[in-house]
Parts: C-alpha cells; structure tokens; sequence
C-alpha cells in the first residue's frame, strides 16, 4: 500500500494528521485544566461582573444622595472596583477621576457594559424626576490573569498554559509527523545515492530496490532503465574496443604476410641472381601478386574508414542501372569462366536512370558477387534486380549460388569488420561489413542466408536518393 501513495498524498495526510492530533489533545488537555482550576478556586474572567451588578442596584435605590455627593462605597464589595460619577456631557463629578473610558459614547452607552483592553464599563444612569442627571461609571477587571496573577498564581500559570498549549500540541506533532516524513523519504534518497556512488565506483552490475512511494518507485525504475543502459553501453564500448584490437591486429597481419612474402622472393632473387640461365619472372608475378594484394587491402582500409565516419554521404548523380548491371555480368562472367560457374543476371527494372551513387553501388556489386564466386567452385551464381512493387523508390537485389554456403551459423557476424571465415583466413573481411555501411545510407537492409540448394543467398535492398539533391 504504502508503495502506491504519491509524495502529495503524504504532505495531505500529514496536515490532516497534525491538525487532528493538536485538536484531539487539546480537547483533552483542556478538560482536565477547566476541572484542576475549577478545584484551585481561581476567579473567572467574569468574576467582578456580579459587583457590578450590586453596584447597579444601589446606584437605582440612591440616586438624589449619589447626585447629592453621598458616594457609595464600591470599595466594600472589592478593591479592584473603581467608580466615578460624570455628567451627561463627560466631565467628572465625583468618586475617582479618570474612570470613564474616552473610546465610548457616554449617551449610548448608558446602562450598557463596554470592554475594553481586559476590563469591563458599565454606564449606569443615575434618575432624578424620571430623567438622567448624571451617570456612574464603574470599572472592573475583565480578564482571567488579572483576576488570578495576585492571589492565585497556580491557576493564573495554568491559564497561561491553556493558551499556548494549541500551538506547543502543533509543533510537538509537526516535528513528530514530519520526522517520520524525513525518514521515510531519506530512506529512499539514500537507496538512490547507494545506487549513484555505484555507479562513480564503476560498478554497473546491480539494481537498485526497496523505495517507498509512487514518485520514488518512478525515480527507481528511471533510475534501472539508466544502469542498464549504461551497462550496455559499457559492455558495447568493451566490444569495440576488443573489436578495434583485434583489427588493429587483423590489419598488421594482413599487411605483414604480403611484405614477408615480398621480402622472402627478393632475398631469393638475390640469391640466384648470379646464376646462369636463371629466370625471375616467376618471383615477379608472386611480388605482383602481394603488391596487389596490399593496394587492395590499402583501398579497402580507406574505404573503410571512409564509411565509418559521421561524415559519410552519398553522391547523388542518374545512373543507368541496367547498363552498369549489364556491364558488371559481362566482367564477372569472364572471371567465371576460368572456373566453369555459370553466370545468369535477372534484371527487371522500369526505369531508363535512377538517382544513386554509381560507384558506391558498384563496390557493393563488387562485394556481394566477388564472395560469392570466391565460394563457388561449380555450378552457378544468379543476381536479380527488380523494383519493389509497393515502393516505387525502392529496387531489390538477391545473389545466390551454389557454393558451400555459410559456416557461420549466426550469419550477423558476416557483417562485422575484420569477420574472416575458417575456410578463408586469408580474405581481409571488410567488403561485406563496407556493403552494409553504404546500403545503411541508402536507408535499405542487408541480410546472408543459407539457400535451398546448399549455396549461400546475400539479398538486399536500396532506396533511390532524392533527385534534388543532385548538385
């Protein structure tokens, strides 16, 4: 349940909480000081108002001796009473002077009581012939400390207590509630900091569990998704950079066979040099062979890194696709003959030119039919080249032959740079993982599978560049 509440909903039940708690215990708390003042004797707030109420009565029963100057004696019934006789305009005429209270209208305020700063007025009028002549004022304490402070200072702190005890119940119950809050969510900060210092230690290889709450649950699925994440990417840079070795080492052993091998017919040359009849035409071609050999692994390497930058872009120009396909059967057909492999090109295109870059394609034609006769010791390779029926912009290849197929089980490693098959140590392995490099710009796909007659199938396809891209 508590996995499920959001950060709002605890801010909600914590006021709720802390105004409930803070009114239920001071309902208590009250109860029980109304009851222990109430046992202390303590005088009320409205403790003097039944003097004055006496006083009013004598001040009806005399009133010519009042106005006469026959003062009663208020002082009788309690010291902290104060009196004072005025007339109707305010000015004083008997008893204590200062009394009246200049914030009230003496007129309207006769036979009424007024408070004032925690005392208690009351205006009495004094008749004479059934009309006013005169008015007394008496003044009271009107205020429960005032009453209590001299005689009763127990009750006059408990009082005290009672007026602050709202706001102590407040922040006793805020702290207490808010702490439990704080817990509670610096449990979960510190699971996510945990999780953080793993990170910066270098540690990717965990999740993180055990938050409370709908907003830190949010955070800690977040927070999973970006280790694993990260972890991948780890894991990815440990493979390119394993990668980048091993062609590092791959590209020093291509180019130091072919340089030992130069070497090894120079030092023969040398050696037989002297000696009649000898002919080095032979050591020659094999020289020839290796320089060949290295100018193409030399074009390959900067072709490479070529397509591997961010950089890369087609050349947009209108190429006459069946010609070029037409042109590269007649060259490839000539290589096969050597090796009795029939060669059959099946081209279905409707348009006279396409937007392409004529010699990115041609390398990858290269690719794709150069692997498969490299494989092909008999029978026959075919190409088709045809528009796709429901994308106008898009034109499909398929090679197949009959050769030995793929040994490689996962056919996605023939895409790699530097992939050399066992049957084949020699080759470089950069043409097919360069094909898919340029088919990927061309927004097409490639793919490598086993066909029905044990040979090998490469089929791909690509898209036609926008036509006014053409510079």
């Amino acid at each position: 349940m508590r996995k499920s509440k959001t950060i709002k909903r605890d801010f909600y039940n914590l006021v709720i909480k802390i105004f409930v708690y803070t009114v239920i215990s001071t309902i208590v708390t009250y109860g029980i000081l109304i009851m222990t003042m109430s046992l202390r004797n303590s005088k009320p707030t409205d403790y003097y108002v039944k003097y004055i109420n006496q006083i009013a009565e004598e001040v009806k029963k005399n009133g010519d001796s009042i106005l006469n100057g026959n003062l009663i004696n208020i002082k009788k019934y309690n010291e902290e009473l104060q009196g004072e006789v005025i007339d109707l305009s305010g000015n004083h005429l008997y008893g204590e002077n200062g009394v009246k209270n200049d914030k009230f209208d003496i007129l309207i305020s006769i036979n009424q009581e007024k408070y004032d700063n925690n005392y208690i007025y009351r205006y009495i009028g004094i008749t004479q012939n059934n009309s006013i002549k005169a008015i007394y004022v008496i003044k009271a304490p009107f205020d429960y400390i005032i009453n209590n402070y001299k005689t009763n200072m127990g009750a006059t702190l408990i009082y005290i207590l009672f007026m602050i005890l709202p706001i102590i119940y407040f922040l006793l119950y805020l702290f207490i509630f808010t702490s439990k809050l704080y817990k509670s969510m610096s449990k979960n900060i510190n699971i996510l900091l945990g999780g953080v210092q793993k990170i910066s230690d270098g540690d990717y290889d965990f999740y993180i569990d055990g938050v409370e709450g709908r907003e830190f649950n949010k955070i800690q699925e977040s927070f999973n998704t970006m280790v694993k994440v990260l972890r991948g990417n780890i894991e990815d840079l440990s493979t390119l950079d394993e990668e980048r070795r091993m062609m590092v080492s791959s590209i020093a052993h291509d180019i130091r066979t072919p340089i030992t091998v130069i070497k090894g017919q120079i030092e023969i040359i040398d050696d037989l040099k002297d000696k009649p009849n000898y002919k080095m035409d032979d050591n020659m071609k094999i020289i020839n062979k290796n320089c060949d050999r290295m100018t193409t692994l030399t074009d390959n390497l900067s072709l490479f890194y070529k397509v591997e930058g961010e950089n890369f872009l087609l050349k947009n120009e209108k190429v006459d696709l069946e010609k070029l396909l037409k042109d590269k059967q007649i060259e490839i057909r000539s290589m096969a003959e050597k090796k009795n492999v029939e060669i059959e090109f099946k081209i279905n295109l409707k348009k006279q030119k396409y937007v392409l870059d004529e010699n990115m394609l041609f390398r990858v034609l290269d690719n794709v039919l150069y692997n498969s006769l490299r494989f092909t010791q008999k029978g026959k390779i075919t190409l088709e080249a045809y528009d796709d029926v429901y994308d106008m912009n898009k034109i499909n290849f398929k090679c197949s032959d009959t050769g030995t197929g793929f040994k490689q089980k996962d056919t996605s490693k023939l895409f790699k740079a530097f992939y050399q098959d066992e049957d084949y140590k020699n080759h470089f392995g950069l043409g097919l993982y360069i094909s898919q490099k340029i088919i990927n710009n061309y927004n097409g796909k490639i793919e490598a599978y086993d066909n029905q007659f044990g040979g090998a199938t490469i089929e791909f396809y690509i898209k036609e560049l926008e036509e006014y891209f053409i510079s």
